[in-house]
């Protein structure tokens, strides 16, 4: 029986856009000349079958929805030249430099620059280990010295939910979760409030989510990018989710 779960998990996951990747590497791409949209890559080898992915994921920022999302999966036929397999890492993913010429006609559109970074006020990586992974506190005004506007208190809440139906795989992994996402002001009032009521498209088997980085544009517009986990191949992977809001509403 555990041979056929395993067999079964194998093709759930080499058919899904995020399974691929043990650790992925993110960039934000910037926010839309006029603080409409923000977009996000990431990318990734995959563990066990050493294939490169990668994915462009474009948002709304005051509606926190995913507008357009290109995603790249290369096969086992395009591992080999001349009959050599070739072994590729991050830093030379040619997944990824296929996506670029495929999305950025697109996001030059939106005109979604790495020019409108805005303020990058937060930035901890899982390699800062002494991060708290689900709260944080940040300014607007970071590295400016005419302005100093009011201090946030960024927190997110894991919360476990059983989906309706789970595939039998998924007893072999953490329970996924539901993401909230809450910021208050140095007075405590809430001043932006997010939460899943049901599993999000793309991220439905998620088991934890962790406060990577925090861009602001426009002293208002806010993108938060988070760690995720999630089932993968051989045990947990390490991917990215982006989500959006406007501080204040």
């Amino acid at each position: 029986m555990k041979s056929v779960l395993l067999s079964v998990l194998f093709l759930i996951m080499a058919s899904s856009n995020s399974s691929a990747a043990f650790l992925a590497s993110v960039e934000f791409l910037g926010f839309s000349d006029d603080g409409g949209y923000a977009a996000l890559e990431q990318y990734w080898i995959a563990d066990g079958s050493g294939f490169p992915g990668a994915e462009i994921v474009v948002m709304s920022i005051a509606e926190n929805s995913i507008i357009k999302r290109f995603n790249t999966t290369w096969s086992e036929e395009m591992m080999f030249i001349d009959g050599v397999e070739i072994f590729y890492k991050n830093s030379m993913n040619p997944a990824r430099t296929i996506l670029q010429e495929r999305a950025h006609p697109y996001l030059d559109s939106l005109e979604i620059s790495f020019v409108n970074e805005g303020v990058h006020c937060i930035c901890h990586p899982l390699t800062d280990t002494g991060a708290e992974p689900e709260s944080v506190s940040f300014a607007t005004w970071m590295g400016s010295l005419m302005y100093n506007g009011p201090e946030y208190k960024l927190t997110i809440l894991n919360r476990k939910e059983i989906p309706e139906s789970p595939p039998d795989w998924l007893s072999m992994f953490d329970t996924p979760v539901l993401l909230e996402v809450l910021i208050t002001d140095s007075n405590g009032n809430t001043v932006m409030h997010l939460h899943d009521n049901s599993p999000q498209p793309g991220y439905e088997y998620v088991s934890n989510y962790r406060i990577r980085d925090v861009f602001v544009y426009s002293d208002s517009l806010v993108t938060i990018i988070l760690n995720t986990t999630e089932p993968g191949f051989e045990g947990p992977d390490g991917m990215f989710r982006m989500v959006t809001g406007v501080i204040g509403h």
